[in-house]
């Protein structure tokens, strides 16, 4: 079992010692592949168990009353799917694999106790909790206060920095997860809006596409259409900015 990524991406904002890290990887876990499509976990459902995602990504969303659907968070490799499951009496979203997903399932019991016996553990990941609230504000914000250029423009931003850190790669060039469909899921406009956008952010020169493949030609003005600015990701601890 490798929890590299997620212990990467905890000492991104927090301290965490050699033993804090032995104890981390010492907890028991079962390994579980998901498809394309396929779900982790059910609105409604009261796991057990809690979820990291090894490899792959995945996305959280809400069935409204009509039957629509809107996408409320994506998870990247490293990111645990259902921390809520460690301490509330059920979950309240869907979490549904976007791409081949590889998760690790651990007891919530073992980590509720590793978090109160290794208070940096615990700090860690309440911080990391806090920074998936500043990322759920962004997309609030986002969905309810500007236009679509500007919402799709955001998007591909956040995209591009949350991947180049999972992933390891090289910023502004990224192969973009997400249908049109699923774009318009997250933002709020019509599958033929999200269409235009990217059209429009490509004519201006922007970006360029190649199928799914993204690179960005023109970082400082793709931010600006995008009211984009890092800071909210704690990349880092000592510049939430670095390498952006």
């Amino acid at each position: 079992m490798s929890l590299q990524k997620f212990i990467d991406r905890l000492r991104k904002h927090s301290d965490l010692g050699d033993g804090d890290v032995a104890r981390l990887n010492s907890l028991g876990s079962a390994s579980r592949q998901l498809a394309p499509g396929a779900f982790s976990v059910r609105d409604g459902a009261t796991p057990s168990t809690c979820s990291l995602l090894v490899s792959g990504i995945a996305a959280g969303h809400k069935i409204v009353g009509s039957g629509g659907r809107q996408i409320v968070g994506m998870f990247f490799a490293g990111e645990l799917l259902d921390f809520d499951a460690l301490f509330l009496p059920s979950i309240d979203y869907n979490v549904q694999a976007i791409s081949e997903c590889k998760l690790y399932n651990f007891e919530c019991e073992e980590l509720v106790q590793v978090m109160f016996e290794c208070p940096s553990i615990g700090k860690a990941l309440f911080r990391d909790t806090l920074i998936k609230s500043a990322i759920s504000r962004e997309w609030m914000a986002n969905l309810g206060r500007r236009d679509s250029r500007t919402k799709v423009a955001y998007l591909l931003c956040e995209l591009s920095v949350r991947l180049s850190h999972s992933q390891e790669t090289e910023l502004h060039d990224f192969v973009l997860p997400l249908t049109q469909e699923q774009i318009s899921d997250i933002i709020g406009v019509t599958p033929m809006h999200v269409s235009r956008v990217l059209k429009e952010l490509e004519t201006d020169g922007l970006i360029a596409r190649e199928r799914r493949v993204i690179r960005v030609l023109d970082w400082t003005m793709l931010a600006s259409a995008g009211d984009f600015s890092p800071t909210y990701l704690r990349l880092t601890r000592d510049n939430p900015a670095a390498g952006v």
